[in-house]
């Protein structure tokens, strides 16, 4: 019993199982309020550790994502290494490097392969999971001759046009071939865009009449200078006025070259195109700024430039390659003042075609072959009647329209003696891969016949639509000895003796720049990355020009088994 006192200040007494209840009440509630936080804490740490277990294995596949995408990019390295290699070993012979599946297709880089795997590539669609390790390359390109197939190989810059040495005749005639001028969405004014693209890297202040100076681009927003300078990239182009993304670029969103589903459904998604079943893949896929060769024969001998100063070494290198006869007219023409302006000097000179057109101006315009870095002297001593100059020497007068032209007066070829010369169509070869008229190291800005395709050759200013056409036509049936030089324009009668004379000075077979798209893959992972590599080839060491990783716009082409898309047309007028 517990005393308590009163309200007359007297002790009275308590039940003690009354003051037992209270505290035990209160111990209760104590014990309720715990168990409480215990749960909470428990829910926050099974919350702490399920975030810190989701985090560890994010970060797990992070690094196995980096990991794989590391492979894959050194796959890719892989291929541009292979590349090297295959043109230290056989650059001449373009055939083992334009278009070798053999090689350059389904490289294994790392890992193993049994013969189920090799059996079961060509069928398949997509990687398989439960297959071996092995990472793989393959060095591909569209087919810009053949719209319907891929190629595995190498691209030289040479089939490209030089945004830097072309004329202002290469380029309408280029922007007339591959750029289409029916699609209504997408004007084309070829006018603006040659005038533009020669403002735009020639000195000067005043435009061509429908180019564009510093007047142009400091209105716009935001405000830039016109360069007045070389561009260094293709993507520079898009700086320009008149070269809109489309322009550039095309309906090719991938820039793979090909019509994907997406590039041929209209306005359904992204990019926009116009849903004929035919690509426009921009005018970016036919020019380059790295076109440039080593001034050497196919056996990396300096060539023997025919107006050699030391007219006795000159006959002493002669003679190593040539017979009596070429040896004896070149050291007659030397010996007497002359001056070759052209390898074809040692040819006799063939007869001008009649010309039907009435209306004639009396110079020609500037070549659209011969390289600005290597225009030899227009001298009539040295073959022709001028007719090889080089247009106006003021860079910002301003053009007329292309279709306004009065059409050029041919140019006519002469001997340099009274006696004809020589040599012959079965000389001709080796000619041209000996001789030269350069004094220059390094030849920049001439086409390649060998690779180059019908919109790049449509540029040359004396080729018919039906000579551009038997080109093509011609090229796939050639052996690799024939393409060692451009004779077999010549050999093979795809072109008369005048025109060839008229283009040769600007055309190729060779070339020391190079381009690779290449695909590292792997079988059992869906890893793909796509490296777009331009280096050039000085000797046997390979400079990187430009590169760029075009992984984020898709692997562009299945790198699994064959490619078996439905592919464009290519870029229907």
């Amino acid at each position: 019993m517990a005393l308590h006192r009163g309200k007359s200040g007297s002790p009275t007494a308590l039940p003690v199982g009354a003051l037992q209840g209270a505290g035990g009440r209160c111990r209760h509630r104590r014990r309720g309020l715990v168990m409480v936080v215990v749960l909470i804490m428990i829910t926050l740490l099974s919350l702490l550790a399920a975030s810190y277990s989701f985090m560890v294995r994010s970060h797990v596949a992070t690094v196995h994502s980096n990991y794989h995408s590391f492979q894959a990019r050194m796959a890719a390295e892989s291929g541009f290494q292979r590349a090297i290699v295959m043109l230290r070993e056989s650059r001449g012979d373009v055939d083992s490097w334009l278009d070798n599946p053999e090689e350059f297709q389904h490289l294994l880089v790392f890992g193993t392969e049994g013969q189920d795997e090799i059996e079961s590539r060509s069928d398949a669609e997509t990687y398989d999971p439960m297959a071996s390790e092995a990472w793989r390359v393959n060095l591909v390109h569209a087919d810009l001759d053949e719209r319907d197939k891929v190629r595995y190989g190498i691209t030289d810059e040479g089939s490209r046009l030089n945004l830097n040495t072309a004329t202002d005749a290469q380029l309408r005639r280029f922007f007339e071939a591959a750029i289409p001028t029916s699609d209504p969405d997408n004007p084309v004014d070829i006018d603006m865009l040659a005038d533009s693209l020669l403002d735009w890297r020639e000195a000067g202040a005043t435009p061509r009449e429908n180019g564009a100076k510093d007047d142009y681009y400091m209105n716009l927003r935001p405000a830039y200078r016109c360069k007045k300078g070389p561009f260094v990239t293709v993507e520079e182009l898009l700086l320009v006025r008149g070269f809109t993304g489309w322009v550039v670029f095309g309906e090719d969103y991938n820039r793979n070259g090909l019509l994907d589903p997406n590039e041929d459904d209209g306005n359904e998604s992204f990019p926009p195109d116009d849903a004929n079943n035919s690509l426009f893949p921009g005018v970016a896929r036919y020019f380059t700024v790295w076109s440039r060769e080593m001034n050497m024969s196919n056996d990396n001998r300096a060539r023997i430039n025919l107006n050699l100063r030391d007219t006795q070494k000159l006959q002493e290198l002669l003679e190593e390659d040539f017979g009596g006869d070429i040896v004896s007219y070149v050291m007659q023409v030397r010996s007497s003042g002359g001056r070759f302006n052209s390898v074809m000097n040692l040819l006799p000179a063939p007869p001008t075609p009649e010309q039907e057109e009435e209306e004639v101006i009396e110079e020609e315009s500037e070549s659209s072959t011969l390289p600005p870095t290597s225009q030899p002297d227009s001298q009539g001593e040295d073959g022709n009647d001028e007719g090889l100059g080089g247009g106006s020497s003021d860079p910002n007068q301003a053009q007329p329209e292309s279709e306004n032209r009065a059409t050029p007066r041919l140019p006519e070829y002469k001997d340099l003696t009274a006696e004809p010369p020589p040599g012959g169509v079965d000389d001709l070869a080796v000619i041209l891969d000996r001789l030269t008229v350069f004094p220059l190291p390094v030849l920049g800005g001439r086409i390649n016949i060998n690779t180059a395709p019908r919109e790049v050759l449509a540029s040359i200013e004396a080729l018919t639509d039906e000579q551009l056409d038997a080109i093509v036509a011609a090229r796939p049936t050639l052996q690799s000895d024939d393409k060692a030089t451009p004779a077999w324009l010549l050999t093979q009668d795809v072109i008369d003796e005048y025109t060839f004379r008229r283009i040769i000075d600007g055309l190729t077979t060779s070339s020391s720049a190079y381009r690779v798209e290449a695909i590292g893959y792997a079988d059992h992972l869906g890893v793909v990355r796509r490296i777009n590599t331009v280096f050039e080839m000085r000797g046997p060491i390979a400079q990187v020009l430009y590169r760029r990783d075009l992984t984020s716009l898709g692997p562009a082409f299945n790198p699994y088994g064959e490619e078996r898309r439905e592919l464009g047309n290519g870029s229907d007028q």
